[in-house]
Formats: structure tokens, C-alpha cells, sequence
């Protein structure tokens, strides 16, 4: 019994190793979309490089293998081989449907899952909103031909003759110490390091090439390792003394209170429009596709911030960028704490407080996803309007309702409210799956969404010069955060962070004025309220972008495992994970290479206090 249980246990051990060799081929086939210009052999040697990790996840699946199997060898006096199996069949449904979802999930973010994607399984409808039917039905498919597949594969591998010998407690003592000894060998593979440090993902970046890297990491290995290290609950981000950090910090963040006005009033009416994934390469101005006419015809009246940088990924972190001028951390969103963001210093709190009225929120979709309903209640909007205040027959059948009723629905607002009003509305319907009720104009699912919203804009202002809205009045365009779009750019990559910012309407004085100026989305609260006369100091990680003494960078942080900052002549992008910059450019002391270490510090020093 002895042989038997070596036999099938090294026999499935074998297993795993083909089963990540193989889903690590349908990966590189399914993304290479990502893979730009990665040669072929890099691509290849990712399967020996990856070994490592590989090997390291086999080792926890077969630790759980032995110490299941203790049990009947002490009962039974024998391997209980069907153990083995049924074991194996469980986990190779789980983990293959774990492993093509992230593989569907990297052709839309260009990254493997990790502690933020489990976040949206906590809302599986909003999983379902973002996918096309045939998605899901093509998954399913998949799951099962996979696993039907690899299970298959496991028994031809792990077959073994097994021989009756006598029962007795000298072999059965043998036996279960030669499972013990086995299994607690697979802590060389688990750690897969003899020294002090265990293995990390570090081991999987060997080519110059990301997709070469990526395509070497074993997803499930990532996953586990993302939920151990990257709560960022429990990480703190401390690089040097806090005294070194504030003082790089400040020199950052320096004002001088010397800045242009760009306005005809100090009080016109205020309307923010936070545009769903529009990206800059989305528009033809800032150097994108040309499928924002509407935007486009608009920047001759208008202000346009040329360089602004998301802040981070996801709507609800750029939602805390744009109504509170606060910078997110890595794999953390505050939005969840309402006991943090109550502290804020929200931008609507201090439009009302300086006479601003009617203060309300429009949203097409559902108003509690990722706690945004306690998020925009606490900012101090008086009236929040989300999709259950919208007929049924208007709703679409993911997100909610299409832009066009929601556009209409911010000009009966407008209508009703006394002057000066404030007025928040977010897009939806350029989010994934980019289902939009319009006849087909591009052949690019994104870039027909962003068309048609773009297509809802150039209605909704054609409204507001008709109705007499537009004089008095600033309009703030701003996207919720970048995207990867049709030139699949990753999360590494500061293009992606690229959104475009225009300040238009009757209220802007220095018309057809582009503002070159590095800037974060954070940026846009103090910059109007400075604007407006209305002071803002207490708005530490939002600057003044039109100030004359304000650097010109912009912080972002890189979805959960790192953060970047970029300035005119120099870019730092610093891999938390791998404890190491993973692209730095133009900082020639080492000053300059703190600084984005030194601003994420800072930032993990208030949002701990708050």
C-alpha cells in the first residue's frame, strides 16, 4: 500500500503541473491581444519560469490531499484511493472555473484576478450587468467541457493498480507515517526557496515584456497570495522616517495662492458630469480615436485639462476622488467605511455652505452598489436619484437606465432649482458590457458606447442653450477612471490612467484654453473651488492645478498592488507586491525616487487617523 500511495500521489502531483501548463496556453491564445511585440520564445519560457509558482499551488492542493487521506488509512488500514479521486474532481471543477474566469476577467482589465475582483463577487448581479448573455453561456460551456476534460486527463494520469495486502497496525503506523513524510514535503514547493524569504510573484518577472511576465504567474497562486498580503486593512505602507515623507510631501502639494480666474462669476451654477470609462484614448483631442464629436465641437468654448491622470481603477474610487479631492490607496476603497469618509472634506458640503442649493445626485444605476448611497449622502447632496426613481420601461437590461433619460432627467433639475445650484450626474451607459440602445456606428464595442454617450451629451447641451441653462452656468466633464480599450493597455501602463477634463458653459471666461499641467482627478475639487473664492486648504491630497507654485504630476494607485506618480519629465511606478519599482524613469536623485513612496505614505498616515 505503501508503493500504491506514492505512486498516485506523485501521479497527481504531475497532474496539477500539466493542468496550470495547460490553462496557462489558453490564456497566452485567449489575451495575446495583450502581448505587444512579446516574442514568441518569451512567451514559451513563461511555461518553465512559471513552474515555480506552479509547483508552489500544487503543493497546498496536495497537502490538503494527504491530510485527507490520513483519516481513512487510520480507520481502514488501507489508501482509500476513491479519496484521492473525489478530492480531485472537486477541486479541478473549482479551479477551472476559477481559472477561466480569469482569464475572461484579463481580456477586460489586463491583469489577473486578485483581492479587488473577489470584492465585485460579494455583488454577483453587478457581475452578471457587466457581461453579454452569450458570455456567460460561453462560460458555462467552457466550465464544463474543461472539467470534463481535465478530469478525464486526471484518470489516465493517476491511475494505479492497487494490490490487497494484509491489514494490519505495523503497516497501517508505516503507512500513515509515509503520508505524513509526504506530505509535509510539500513545504519545498510551497515555499519554494531554501532560504529565508518565501517565493512571491517577483519569481515570475523575468522578460522585459508584461504579457511575458503575466502569462508566467499562476493565477491561483496570485489569488491566495493577493488575499494574504494585500488587505490593505492590516498593510501599512511605511518606506521612511514620516518626518522625510511630509516633507517631500509638502514640497508636492506647495500653493501660493497666486492663480488666474478663469470664470465671469463666483457663483454660476455648478453641474459635474462624471462620464463613464471615458478614456483619453477615446478622444481625438488629446491624441484618441475620433468618436466624440460632441466633445470635440465643445473645446473651442471651453477649458481643456489636457493631462489629467485617474486616480485610480474603479468608479467607486474615482467617485471619492471627484466629490472629496481624496486619493485612494492600493486594494482599498474608503467608500466602504462610512466611519472614515464621514471626516471628508466633501466638495457639495462646501458649495452649500458658500450658498450653493438644490444639491442633488444622478445616477442611472443601482445607488447602493459598493456603499455609494451612505458615500453621496455624507457628501450632502439634499436629493439623490438613482435608478428606482426612473420608470420600468427605461431601464435597460444591465446597468440601468440609458444615458439619454438620464440626461433629460439632470434638465428637469436644472428647471426646478434656485440659482446658484450644484448638480452631480454620472454616465452609465458606457460601462462593460457597452450594451447602448443606438444603431451600430463603430465596430468596437467601447467605442460605440462612448459614441453614444457622447451622442446623449451633444443632445443634452443642444437642451440647455435652448432652455437658457447655458450662460450662467459651468459644466465639468470629467471620467470615473481609464480603460484599457481596443489597445489593450494594462494597469501598468500610466496611459491607462489618461482621462480627459473640460470645463465649458457660459460661466467659462477664457475660452479655447488647453491647461498642459500634469493633474490629477483629485485635482478638480480645489481647483474649482479656488475658482469659486471658497477656501479648500483642508483638501491636502487635491491641488490647484491653475496655482502657479503647484507641481505638476499626478499620484495614481495601480488597482491593488502598487501606485505610480508621474511628473513632466519623469514617471516611478512601484510594485508593492514585489517590493520593487517596476518602471522609473527621469528621477536622477534619490529624492526623486521617494516621492511617490513618500505620498502614499502620507495618504496611509491620514486615511489610518481618520
Amino acid at each position: 500500500m505503501i508503493l500504491t500511495f506514492l505512486n498516485k500521489f506523485w501521479r497527481n502531483f504531475i497532474f496539477w503541473l500539466l493542468f496550470f501548463a495547460i490553462h496557462r496556453l489558453a490564456f497566452i491564445v485567449f489575451n495575446h491581444g495583450y502581448a505587444d511585440g512579446a516574442p514568441v520564445w518569451h512567451l514559451l519560457a513563461s511555461f518553465g519560469i512559471g513552474l515555480r509558482l506552479d509547483s508552489s499551488f500544487t503543493g497546498y492542493i496536495m497537502g490538503i490531499v494527504g491530510v485527507v487521506q490520513l483519516l481513512p488509512t487510520v480507520v481502514s488500514r488501507q489508501v482509500c484511493l476513491r479519496c484521492f479521486d473525489y478530492i480531485n474532481f472537486t477541486l479541478i471543477v473549482l479551479l477551472t472555473g476559477f481559472m477561466l474566469g480569469d482569464t475572461f476577467l484579463y481580456s477586460y482589465w489586463g491583469r489577473h484576478m486578485d483581492l479587488e475582483a473577489l470584492e465585485f463577487m460579494k455583488t454577483p448581479a453587478i457581475v452578471m450587468a457587466s457581461l453579454h448573455w452569450y458570455e456567460m453561456l460561453l462560460f458555462a460551456l467552457a466550465l464544463i467541457a474543461s472539467s470534463y476534460f481535465f478530469i478525464k486527463l486526471y484518470l489516465k494520469v493517476s491511475k494505479v493498480s492497487a494490490k490487497k495486502e494484509k491489514a494490519n497496525w505495523k503497516n497501517t503506523v508505516v503507512l500513515t507515517s509515509v503520508i505524513l513524510i509526504t506530505t509535509a514535503s510539500m513545504i519545498a514547493p510551497i515555499r519554494g526557496s531554501v532560504g529565508v524569504a518565501p517565493i512571491n510573484t517577483g519569481v515570475a518577472y523575468f522578460s522585459t515584456h508584461r504579457y511575458a511576465n503575466h502569462s508566467a504567474i499562476n493565477p491561483m497562486w496570485n489569488l491566495a497570495y493577493s488575499m494574504k498580503k494585500m488587505d490593505a486593512t492590516k498593510v501599512k505602507y511605511r518606506y521612511m522616517d514620516d518626518a522625510l515623507a511630509d516633507s517631500i510631501f509638502d514640497s508636492l502639494t506647495r500653493h501660493s495662492g497666486d492663480y488666474k480666474h478663469l470664470l465671469t462669476t463666483k457663483r454660476p451654477n455648478v453641474v459635474v458630469i462624471l462620464l463613464e470609462s471615458f478614456a483619453a484614448h477615446a478622444i481625438e483631442a488629446l491624441g484618441g480615436a475620433s468618436v466624440t464629436p460632441t466633445i470635440n465641437s465643445l473645446i473651442p468654448e471651453s477649458i481643456l485639462f489636457s493631462n489629467i491622470r485617474a486616480a485610480a481603477n474603479r468608479s467607486d474610487k474615482g467617485l471619492v476622488a471627484t466629490l472629496a479631492g481624496y486619493q485612494v490607496l492600493p486594494a482599498y476603497s474608503i467608500i466602504r467605511f462610512p466611519e472614515k469618509t464621514s471626516s471628508l472634506p466633501f466638495l457639495p458640503k462646501r458649495l452649500k455652505e458658500n450658498g450653493y442649493q438644490d444639491l442633488t445626485y444622478i445616477y442611472g444605476g443601482d445607488i447602493k452598489f459598493k456603499n455609494m448611497n451612505s458615500f453621496v449622502t455624507q457628501a450632502g447632496f439634499e436629493k439623490v436619484v438613482s435608478v428606482d426613481d426612473f420608470d420600468d420601461d427605461l431601464q435597460g437590461e444591465k446597468w440601468g437606465v440609458h444615458d439619454e433619460y438620464t440626461f433629460r432627467r439632470l434638465v428637469d433639475e436644472m428647471k426646478h432649482s434656485a440659482e446658484p445650484y450644484f448638480k452631480f450626474f454620472f454616465t452609465l451607459s458606457s460601462h462593460e458590457p457597452f450594451d447602448v440602445p443606438m444603431e451600430r456606428l463603430y465596430e468596437d464595442d467601447y467605442h460605440n458606447s462612448i459614441a453614444y454617450t457622447d451622442k446623449c451629451l451633444g443632445e443634452f447641451f443642444e437642451t440647455v442653450k435652448k432652455e437658457g441653462f447655458w450662460d450662467n452656468t459651468l459644466f465639468v466633464l470629467l471620467a470615473d477612471h481609464g480603460v484599457g480599450g481596443p489597445d489593450r493597455l494594462s494597469m501598468e501602463q500610466q496611459e491607462f490612467y489618461h482621462i480627459p477634463m473640460l470645463w465649458t458653459g457660459g460661466a467659462v471666461a477664457s475660452k479655447d484654453t488647453v491647461i498642459s499641467k500634469i493633474g490629477s482627478q483629485t485635482d478638480m475639487a480645489r481647483t474649482l473651488l479656488s475658482q469659486l473664492d471658497i477656501p479648500a486648504d483642508d483638501m491636502r491630497f487635491s491641488k490647484n492645478i491653475l496655482d502657479e507654485s503647484t507641481e505638476s504630476f499626478a499620484f495614481f494607485t495601480l488597482s491593488s498592488f502598487g501606485m505610480a506618480l508621474l511628473e513632466e519629465e519623469a514617471y516611478q511606478a512601484y510594485n508593492n507586491n514585489l517590493k520593487k519599482f517596476i518602471s522609473i524613469s527621469g528621477a536622477s536623485t534619490q529624492a526623486d525616487s521617494l516621492k511617490a513612496k513618500a505620498y502614499l505614505q502620507v495618504l496611509y498616515n491620514d486615511s489610518k487617523n481618520r
